[in-house]
């Protein structure tokens, strides 16, 4: 167990947790910005009529 904590250690270094936690941070503000889109969408009254012919 040590050993695998010693090896991760190696790999895993600053660079690469700070690397990991840039992608998550873009992850979020993308999904942020799905979300806000989908709620203006829904509020649009185009969406409205569009969404009931279907």
């Amino acid at each position: 167990m040590i050993t695998l904590a010693g090896a991760l250690a190696c790999v895993v270094n600053g660079d690469t947790m700070t690397s990991v936690l840039r992608q998550a941070t873009w992850l979020v503000v993308a999904i942020t910005v799905l979300v806000l889109v989908q709620l203006v969408a829904a509020c649009l009254p185009e969406a409205r009529r569009a969404s009931r012919r279907t």
